[in-house]
């Protein structure tokens, strides 16, 4: 339970919505930030208050993670150096292969990550409920997206009814009030039907269900979509599905099919043009940058900079492990900084400011939750977290935006809470048995791995 009343200091304080400040603090009542200021100010308006001192700390609102995929966390360092639809269809029998016990196991170490490295907020991806089930055990915040897929035409209206059934029980299910929304995500263009996709939007938009979509993620999406040519035409015609190529861009496809009236959450948009940007900022929808995933395998550079100057919304998401190996995101903005100035040639591209915005506000803001989270403000809930700038990797530290961008790093952080309640105080998270998670993982894992040779075999 959070305390009725509490002051948390620290030498630095990023509040996001003004410039950073030196010794000052929030002021947290119940579940909200109450006061935002320095510290005689804090101190003289609350005497009575509870004082917790980082010290040579940074203190800020928590971390947003705008996409991730916590159910295969498991999964990490068992897919390298495979090419994408490979690196699909391994990662998709693996997954198959588990139960879901192991997949809640592994959800639950992925969240314990996420924690640890300062995310109070996860829009989580899933096939299964276990992303789900570890956020509400969690106490984190976070948006979990359920999976639907189907190729088949003829199948759509028996998929959407599957998918209803799901979300239904799952919004029966949830005990975390509103700290825990539940969406729909027709997977992506090459594992969805047109009409699965139009009913997908139907229902959500009806339900209001906030709604995401993996879309021009890679070079054999675009094949399909644009040419009806690729890896994923030829596992069509294997499979005996027909299919004709809209023969447009898979921004365009979504468009045509109303998908983006429906304001999703686009995951990747690496493969967009100036028109596809158009559409996208025209219409509303938002996106989850994942530019390591991206690299790792093997599919581009997104246009991070065109899509701020078009002033579409813009998250930042570490996707899964499987694909980045590491739940980071202070590490995920630096690299997709350095990322952008490298492509671009210009080492002025882009701010420490504008990626530290991104990791908080901007992903308040591609998730629709800014006027909850996202910045330290009198009235939000106390979502914050403290980074440590101790440390020898960090230090001297006189600016702030900068030490966390370049220098920090996920285990820098010492303290995490959420409403109020603290998730990690620096030594352990609070809510889950963090060593029989480790113990279970490396129990599934070994099953895996003979279950992987059999994948690749």
């Amino acid at each position: 339970m959070a305390s009725a009343r509490a002051i948390y200091l620290a030498d630095w304080v990023l509040p996001i919505v003004r410039p950073p400040f030196r010794r000052g603090g929030i002021v947290v009542e119940g579940e909200r930030i109450a006061a935002v200021g320095g510290e005689a100010e804090l101190r003289a308006q609350f005497p009575d208050a509870l004082v917790r001192d980082f010290g040579e700390a940074a203190l800020l609102p928590g971390l947003v993670n705008a996409h991730a995929h916590l159910e295969l966390t498991v999964l990490r360092g068992m897919l390298e150096d495979l090419p994408f639809v490979t690196w699909l269809a391994t990662l998709t029998r693996l997954r198959e292969g588990l139960s879901a016990e192991e997949l809640r196991e592994s959800a639950r170490a992925g969240i314990i990550e996420a924690i640890r490295s300062g995310q109070t907020t996860i829009a989580d991806v899933g096939a299964t409920t276990a992303g789900f089930e570890a956020l509400c055990e969690s106490g984190a915040r976070g948006v979990f997206f359920h999976e639907v897929f189907g190729v088949r035409p003829e199948e759509a209206e028996e998929n959407l009814r599957g998918l209803a059934q799901r979300v239904a029980a799952l919004r029966a299910r949830s005990d975390a009030g509103s700290r825990v929304r539940v969406g729909v995500s027709p997977h992506a263009p090459y594992s969805v039907s047109a009409p699965l996709f139009r009913r997908t939007v139907e229902y959500a938009r009806a339900n209001g269900l906030p709604l995401c979509v993996h879309i021009a993620e890679s070079h054999a999406e675009v094949e399909l979509v644009r040419r009806g040519q690729g890896e994923f035409a030829r596992i069509y015609e294997r499979r005996g599905l027909a299919w004709r190529a809209p023969q447009v861009s898979p921004i365009r496809y979504l468009y045509d099919l109303g998908v983006l009236a429906a304001r999703p959450l686009l995951i990747h948009g690496v493969h967009v043009d100036e028109e596809d940007i158009g559409l996208i900022a025209q219409s509303g929808s938002t996106i989850a940058h994942c530019p390591k995933s991206n690299a790792k395998l093997g599919q581009g550079i997104a246009p991070l900079p065109e899509w701020l100057r078009a002033g579409i919304a813009v998250g930042v998401g570490t996707d899964s492990v499987a694909s980045n190996n590491a739940c980071d995101l202070l590490e995920e903005a630096r690299f997709a900084l350095l990322l952008q100035r490298a492509h671009r040639a210009s080492p002025t591209l882009l701010k420490a400011e504008t990626m530290l915005t991104l990791l908080t506000l901007g992903g308040a803001r591609a998730l629709g939750v800014q006027a909850h989270i996202g910045t330290l403000e009198p009235g939000k809930a106390a979502d914050f977290i403290a980074i440590a700038l101790a440390g020898a990797h960090v230090q001297p530290a006189d600016d702030p935006a900068a030490a966390l961008i370049f220098s920090a790093r996920g285990s820098d952080v010492c303290f995490t809470a959420v409403g109020g309640r603290v998730l990690f105080d620096g030594q352990s998270v609070t809510t889950l048995d963090e060593e029989r998670v480790r113990a279970r993982l490396r129990e599934i894992r070994a099953r895996l791995r003979s279950l992987l040779a059999r994948a690749l075999g």
